[in-house]
């Protein structure tokens, strides 16, 4: 575990960068152009290529030194922050140029994801697997949970130049913490290379290797719903609370819902006994039933105890899934693997971000007003005016994932099943 201690600490570090060069950006843009949309577009702008290279970021990491492919991931992710750094240079940074520099910046920092996840396997035994889940998860939640107070207060004192340098030395950190475990991570690198069949080495290996197993392929629908439900809260949070708070509430409700991460990942690291399906069950069960009361409370403190619920169960189920991954699918192929894996449930969270925003503001809200068909019946019970349809579409999703929670319990033992080992 020391070694994966390393990592762990490798990635909080590079997490945190990454929270204080999305929110010196998104302040930057809003101050620069005035609108939501131009922080809308670097937002996909550093998502998209993550998502769409995971599958090939897969491949070159079964194929080839793990360790190498997530040093070249950090340590060439510092191109694009530079092209962002010099595109801030300008009074009105040009929107194209810092796209530009996030696009590329994420393009290599791809690399990195499915090779962390992968070496774990490498440098863990099973029985340390929902622990080990557990510190990954704690130190992806560090973008989350301490970069925006740390941006806020940093800001004023570095300006948002300076809040991407450290970025950029939080990238060469990581890259120090990775090359400190560099013999326990190349060792079997050639190994894994040798023992992979000749077209078991291409990009389309990873979804091979779902689609020849039952228990994979349903263990991948029921993360993809998984990551719809979550991908509604994270649009719609905002539009339920700004009609009745403040901004600077807002952002105090949003801190609070944030730290259930920690307590999520305490509990896997506590409860690292339990069967994967039973934590995969109990957070998707968890976060259902936190989701689902949303629209039923008033106030944003109400939004803010849901909140710290749904987070704080969401670790319980990523970690169940991860286990469930390293125990179905061997290790030569788990790289490509989770790459394909995150291409796919990923897709849940574009969706989302598509979709809620619209079907709230054409649909259920329209719906919710006074004098509307659902404001007497439904709207008696969730309430109406602004940001009640937000609530309601939340709550919906909610009771979308207490249904999961219900098929993974009655899927089991076809998920239990390690069909490709």
């Amino acid at each position: 575990m020391r070694h994966v201690g390393l990592l762990v600490l490798g990635s909080f570090i590079n997490s945190l960068g990454t929270g204080l060069t999305a929110f010196g950006l998104a302040v930057i843009m809003l101050r620069a152009h005035g609108t939501a949309s131009s922080v809308a577009v670097i937002q996909m702008s550093a998502f998209a290529p993550l998502v769409l290279l995971a599958p090939l970021a897969g491949v070159l990491a079964d194929r080839y030194d793990r360790r190498l492919m997530m040093i070249i991931g950090d340590a060439g992710s510092v191109l694009g922050l530079g092209l962002i750094l010099a595109a801030l240079s300008s009074p009105r940074p040009s929107l194209a140029w810092i796209c530009t520099g996030a696009v590329l910046s994420s393009c290599l920092a791809a690399l990195t994801e499915p090779a962390l996840r992968a070496s774990v396997t490498d440098l863990v035994t099973e029985e340390d697997y929902v622990r080990s889940s557990g510190l990954l998860q704690l130190a992806s939640a560090a973008k989350y949970l301490l970069a925006p107070a740390a941006a806020g207060f940093l800001m004023p004192l570095v300006g948002p130049r300076g809040l991407v340098l450290l970025d950029a030395s939080t990238c060469l950190v990581t890259v120090a913490c990775t090359m400190t475990v560099r013999r326990a991570l190349a060792a079997g690198a050639s190994q894994r290379a040798a023992s992979q069949p000749g077209d078991d080495r291409d990009v389309m290996a990873g979804w091979r290797t779902i689609t020849a197993s039952p228990g994979l392929r349903a263990l991948v629908v029921l993360m993809t719903l998984a990551t719809l439900a979550i991908g509604v809260i994270q649009v719609l949070i905002k539009p339920i609370l700004l009609p009745t708070v403040s901004t600077a509430e807002m952002g105090v409700v949003e801190t609070v819902a944030a730290t259930g991460m920690l307590v999520g990942a305490a509990l896997v690291t506590a409860w690292k006994s339990a069967q994967p399906t039973t934590l995969l069950a109990a957070g998707l069960a968890g976060t259902g039933a936190a989701m689902a009361l949303v629209p039923l409370g008033p106030g944003a403190w109400w939004v803010a105890a849901c909140g710290f619920l749904t987070f704080a169960c969401l670790p319980l189920s990523q970690a169940g899934a991860e286990v469930l991954v390293r125990t179905q699918v061997d290790n030569t192929r788990q790289a490509r693997t989770w790459g394909t894996i995150s291409l796919v449930t990923q897709m849940g969270y574009l969706v989302a971000y598509l979709c809620s925003g619209v079907l709230v503001d054409r649909v259920l809200q329209p719906l919710l007003e006074s004098g509307q068909p659902l404001s007497t019946g439904l709207g008696a019970v969730v309430g109406t005016g602004p940001g009640r349809g937000a609530a309601l579409l939340v709550g919906l999703m909610g009771a979308v994932m207490v249904l999961v929670a219900l098929a993974v319990r009655l899927q089991r033992h076809k998920l239990d099943t390690p069909e490709l080992k």
